[in-house]
Formats: structure tokens, C-alpha cells, sequence
């Protein structure tokens, strides 16, 4: 059984979740070129990026961002 899959699984979907309920707001960008996903806090403070690395059709790895430190350097248009 693969990290993340099975027993295992329902960490992430915990995560999520709790990132999720403090995002005020969110969307959907491009980071480095591959899909992603960044949210803010109401004072606007960015909580995380989510960065899916996709390959074969499938997303096989997912990085996740959320040092305050290098989520305030990031720069969006």
C-alpha cells in the first residue's frame, strides 16, 4: 500500500479539511507551471499552496507550502 492511500488516506483528507475551514479565501493558479491551488486568511495573509505534480494523466505527487516565510514571498499577477 502506497503513503497517503488506505488506512493512511484519511490524515490528508483531515488536513485538508482544517486548511480548508480557515481559508477565507481561495484559488485555483498555476505554480511553476503545473496546477495548483493557494488560499488566504481574512486578513489576507496567504495560509498554503497546493502544487500537483501530474503525469500519465494522473496526479502523482502533491506538494504543499505552508512556511509563512516562503508563502510571503510568492508573488502572484
Amino acid at each position: 500500500m502506497r503513503r497517503g492511500q488506505g488506512s493512511r488516506g484519511h490524515r490528508g483528507r483531515g488536513l485538508a479539511r482544517r486548511f480548508a475551514g480557515e481559508a477565507a479565501r481561495h484559488r485555483t493558479v498555476l505554480v511553476n507551471g503545473v496546477p495548483g491551488h493557494m488560499s488566504w486568511r481574512d486578513d489576507g495573509t496567504p495560509l498554503s499552496v497546493i502544487a500537483f505534480v501530474v503525469g500519465g494523466g494522473r496526479i502523482n505527487g502533491i506538494h504543499i507550502v505552508v512556511d509563512p516565510a516562503k508563502l510571503a514571498a510568492i508573488r502572484l499577477a
